[in-house]
C-alpha cells in the first residue's frame, strides 16, 4: 500500500461535490486538507479572515458546519497579508497550462504548502475546482494520487443557476465565460457561443467585470453552452491524468460503489475517507427554458468532439454522464431505451449514434467509474 504521505489531488468543476469529498478527507487523522488553494481570495486573507467563513454561513449548501474552510492555511500566512508565494493570477490565468510548461511561481507556492504539511507529519490534500485544466501540469511537477470527480452536467449547471439571487449570472457562470474566452484556440468558439470577443487583458476581477458587463442579460442557454464547452474541454484534458474517476451522482446513491471508491483511494494513497453519509441533493426544481439537446449539439458540433465522446478512445465516463443526463431532462413519449437514443441523437447526431454499437455501449455502461486506470 502506498505511503500515506503521498500528495493527493481532488480535481473537479464547481458545484461537483468537491467540498463534500474534501470534508471527508479533512476528517481523517494526519492530513492537511487545503480547500480551494487556487482561489483568488487567498491573496487577501489574514489570521482573522482565515476563520471567518464556514459552511454554515456561506449560503452555498456545503457540509462541514462551523469549521472554517481555510484554517489549514494558517501555516502559510504571510505577515504582510495573504499567503506566502500566492498570487491571485494563479486562480484562472494558468488554468489551461500545458503539462510541460514552466511556471516557477505557481510551483513554489504549492511546494510551500506541501512542505508545510510534511514537516508536521501530515499528508497534503489539495481539493479545488480550478485544477481540471492543469491536472497534467500538476502530475508532472508533484506526482501524487489524482482523483477526478464528475457530476451530471445538467444538474451541475442547474446548481449554478439555483444560486442566482436575481436574474444575473453567478460567479460560477462568470468564471466559465472567462475560461471559455481564454481557451487556447477557442476565440472563434467563444465568439460563436457568447456573441462577443474578450481580449483577456487585466486582472481576474477586471475580466470578470468585462464578461458581466456584456453577458449579464444573456439567455440561460448561453450560460449553459459556455459551461458545457468548458466542461468538455476540461475533462478531456484532465481524465487521462486520473488515477481514480468518481461518479459523484452514483457515490450518493450506491453504497456498494461508495465502498469500492473508499477502497480504491486507500489502495492508491493509503488514506480511507468514509463516504457512508453521502446523499444526493434533490433535482433542482427551477429549470430555465433551455433546449438542452439543441444547445448541447451546437457545442459538440462547434468543438468537433463527436469522436472524442463516442469514439473508441473516448473516456467512458463522458459518454455515460452526458447521455443519461440529457435523456433525463428531455421529454420523450416512449421507454427508457428510446429516450436514451433520442437524447444521444440530439446530442451528437443520428449518424454518430448508429455507429455506437449497442453491445459496446452496454459494456461501457457496466464499467465501474471508481475503478483505477
Amino acid at each position: 500500500m502506498p505511503s500515506p504521505t503521498t500528495t493527493v489531488f481532488v480535481h473537479s468543476g464547481w458545484r461537483c461535490s468537491s467540498t463534500y469529498v474534501w470534508h471527508r478527507f479533512r476528517a481523517l487523522a494526519g492530513v492537511r486538507a487545503y480547500y480551494e488553494p487556487w482561489h483568488e481570495q487567498l491573496a487577501r486573507v489574514s489570521a482573522e479572515t482565515l476563520r471567518a467563513e464556514t459552511p454554515d454561513n456561506s449560503g452555498l449548501r456545503h457540509p462541514g458546519g462551523t469549521e472554517p474552510y481555510l484554517k489549514e492555511f494558517e501555516v502559510a500566512l504571510d505577515p504582510a497579508g495573504g499567503l506566502r508565494n500566492f498570487d491571485p493570477s494563479f486562480a484562472l490565468d494558468r488554468f489551461w497550462i500545458e503539462p510541460e510548461a514552466s511556471d516557477l511561481a505557481q510551483q513554489a507556492y504549492l511546494e510551500g504548502l506541501v512542505e508545510a504539511a510534511r514537516t508536521r507529519g501530515e499528508t497534503p490534500i489539495f481539493a479545488c475546482c480550478r485544477t481540471l485544466g492543469r491536472a497534467g501540469w500538476l502530475r508532472r511537477r508533484f506526482g501524487g494520487f489524482h482523483v477526478m470527480l464528475v457530476r451530471d452536467p445538467v444538474q451541475q449547471w442547474l446548481s449554478f443557476y439555483s444560486l442566482r439571487r436575481r436574474p444575473r449570472p453567478t460567479y460560477f457562470e462568470l468564471c466559465h465565460y472567462v475560461l471559455l474566452s481564454e481557451m487556447a484556440g477557442g476565440d472563434d468558439l467563444s465568439h460563436a457561443l457568447l456573441g462577443h470577443r474578450f481580449d483577456g487583458a487585466g486582472t481576474l476581477e477586471e475580466r470578470l467585470a468585462a464578461v458581466r458587463g456584456k453577458l449579464k442579460r444573456a439567455p440561460a442557454s448561453v450560460s449553459f453552452q459556455a459551461f458545457l464547452a468548458v466542461w468538455l474541454r476540461s475533462y478531456l484534458k484532465a481524465l487521462p491524468e486520473a488515477d481514480l474517476v468518481v461518479d459523484v451522482d452514483r457515490l450518493a446513491r450506491d453504497q456498494a460503489y461508495a465502498r469500492e471508491v473508499e477502497a480504491a483511494i486507500q489502495a492508491g494513497c493509503g488514506l480511507k475517507p468514509d463516504f457512508s453519509d453521502c446523499r444526493a441533493p434533490a433535482p433542482h426544481g427551477i429549470v430555465p427554458p433551455v433546449q438542452w439537446r439543441k444547445a448541447a449539439r451546437e457545442v459538440v458540433d462547434l468543438m468537433d468532439l463527436h469522436e472524442a465522446i463516442v469514439g473508441p478512445q473516448a473516456p467512458p465516463i463522458l459518454f455515460r454522464k452526458l447521455a443519461p443526463a440529457f435523456a433525463a431532462v428531455t421529454p420523450a413519449p416512449v421507454g427508457p431505451i428510446m429516450k436514451l437514443g433520442e437524447a444521444l441523437g440530439g446530442l451528437i447526431g443520428g449518424e454518430a449514434v448508429t455507429r455506437a454499437p449497442a453491445k459496446a455501449y452496454a459494456a461501457t455502461a457496466a464499467r465501474t467509474d471508481g475503478s483505477r486506470r
